[in-house]
């Protein structure tokens, strides 16, 4: 036990200033390699290698490049200003009505990308000059997109949903399906925020915003175009038409078809770089189960699970008590960490201790995502934050300020999403 807490130590430490997280879970499990061999004489070279490939050799994680993939290509297609151009039409007569695009517009999105991060830098880079311009102050627009893009992992498809599912064992379409009602909360208070702090702002002509480019009749075909992918996606995985990774594959087929004939991108350049980044992302992924397969191994042989569950059982008899702490510690966890590596860390050691605690792991694995993408807008770490900074150029440090009350309002969802599991197990109740 000694050295796995070293071990983790480390990999927290390298972490925390700055390491990558696959490069920080390796050099911690070769520590842990190093100290069996040289104290207790066991040597774990042959198992470690084979743990790392035995983790990311199952069918379900082929979703992941494949999600990655089609949400570049959504985002690449235009489709994001076509999406808020139509939304700003119906919503021009309320104050301030880019807020309530903004949020409408990330929920919609939310169901091509599956990526928090992604989704703030689609939006961050259409909707935020314009909300300036219309009165917005320019940290509160960046503080609300950043917000809003956390749905984008909750809705489905979710690629966070796609790891827990292949790391756990988990019905990944059970989770998607969990995900929406979720998703919906999140979307609300956002919403009613939104209505407090512009009801003082001017209201705003679409057409000054977003000029008409091409008929009307082909931007309501390419809108109908995009929005039919998720539909295909989540229908058929919910129908039983298809696997999750054929779903993906599937809506990846459409997405790059529309690309080049609905939506007129026809650039090479444009294409390969939309390729490349996406490869390069999903391997990033990839490689980082690869290595968390190996340091939930560790955390499994030295019994990590199992303390941790003791002391979590003696909260069992009182669930709100239990459900506080989690999602509290969640919280704190998000200050320092960024969702994924978290979720490789825990799922080994939490998912085990579930059934002990009386917890379903579909209401746990969604509560925990969902806390864990507030850490996207929590000062330090942020890492929407930083996106939107980049994509939008809206200075960093004031944004960081303004983002608080979103915490604040995403954390009380996520207290409400824990309290109350009907919210996320209601839905995938009627699935087989």
């Amino acid at each position: 036990m000694t050295y796995a807490l070293i071990m983790f130590a480390i990999m927290i430490a390298l972490i925390v200033i700055g390491f990558d997280i696959t490069f920080a879970m390796i050099a911690a499990t070769l520590f842990y390699m190093a100290a069996s061999y040289s104290v207790d004489g066991v040597n774990l070279t042959p198992a470690i290698p084979q743990l790392m490939g035995d983790g990311i050799n199952d069918e379900l994680l082929l979703a992941v490049p494949l999600f990655v993939l089609l949400g570049s290509l959504m985002h690449v297609s235009g489709i994001t200003e076509a999406l808020m151009r139509a939304l700003l039409r119906g919503l021009q007569w309320l104050p301030g009505p880019l807020g309530y695009v903004n949020v409408i517009a990330n929920v919609i999105m939310s169901g091509m990308s599956g990526s928090a991060v992604a989704d703030a830098a689609a939006t961050s880079a259409v909707l935020i000059r314009p909300m300036i311009r219309t009165g917005y102050d320019g940290a509160e627009a960046g503080a609300l997109t950043a917000a809003a893009a956390t749905i984008g992992p909750i809705i489905p498809p979710s690629i966070p949903f796609v790891l827990i599912g292949g790391l756990a064992g988990i019905s990944i379409g059970k989770l998607f399906v969990a995900g929406v009602i979720p998703g919906l909360v999140m979307a609300l208070v956002l919403l009613v925020w939104v209505a407090i702090r512009s009801r003082h702002l001017p209201r705003v002509n679409v057409d000054d915003v977003f000029p008409q480019t091409g008929s009307a009749l082909i931007s309501s075909f390419r809108l109908a175009f995009a929005l039919s992918i998720p539909a295909v996606i989540l229908g058929s995985i919910i129908f039983g038409f298809a696997t999750v990774t054929e779903s993906a594959a599937f809506g990846c087929g459409l997405a790059a078809l529309g690309l080049v004939t609905v939506f007129g991108v026809r650039d090479p350049r444009v294409i390969f770089a939309t390729l490349r980044d996406s490869a390069m992302t999903a391997g990033s992924i990839l490689i980082a189960l690869a290595a968390s397969s190996a340091v939930g191994w560790v955390m499994a042989r030295e019994g990590f699970g199992a303390h941790i569950g003791q002391f979590l059982l003696q909260f069992a008899a009182q669930p709100m008590l239990l459900w506080f702490l989690i999602v509290t510690a969640l919280l704190l966890l998000g200050l320092a960490l960024e969702p994924i590596p978290i979720m490789l860390i825990l799922i080994p050691i939490m998912y085990p201790q579930l059934a002990g605690l009386h917890i379903d792991p579909i209401h746990f694995s969604v509560v925990m995502t969902v806390t864990l993408m507030i850490g996207l807008i929590s000062p330090p770490v942020g890492l929407n934050l930083f996106t939107v900074a980049v994509t939008s150029g809206v200075p960093l440090a004031p944004m960081m300020r303004a983002s608080w009350p979103y915490v604040g309002l995403l954390a009380i969802a996520a207290y409400i999403l824990a309290f109350f599991p009907a919210l996320t197990l209601w839905l995938p109740s009627f699935l087989k």
